[in-house]
């Protein structure tokens, strides 16, 4: 694996883990009715969308498993049309694909660790 490729993993790890310590304790209520908690998760989300642009296709292809796409698409429309961003999507996104990319992105690092 590059170097470029391990950091932006590295990174899209650290803001994954931002995203899902700080919505696992919120209600969908508790989140639509906070603009704070609300920008305390998309910015790691558009953190986490812009590392994962700058992953190499070839990893891309190798880890396929992973939804980069989405992943990156989230990121363009938090910084491109943040006005029609629907936070109830944000919310089930970070709730319920958050956890299972965290743990995605652990294999695929300790696999490079050896």
């Amino acid at each position: 694996m590059n170097e470029r490729d391990l950091c932006s993993l590295k990174n899209m790890l650290m803001f994954a883990e931002r995203i899902n310590s700080r919505i696992k304790n919120l209600s969908l209520d508790q989140f639509l009715e906070n603009v704070e908690k609300q920008d305390l998760i998309l910015y790691p989300l558009g953190q986490l969308g812009e590392n994962a642009n700058r992953v190499s296709e070839e990893l891309r292809q190798k880890y396929h498993e992973i939804l980069w796409n989405p992943i990156i698409g989230i990121r363009n429309r938090i910084f491109h049309s943040y006005e029609d961003i629907n936070m109830s999507i944000v919310y089930q996104a970070a709730i319920d694909h958050t956890p299972v990319l965290i743990n995605q992105l652990k294999k695929i690092l300790l696999q490079d660790d050896n």
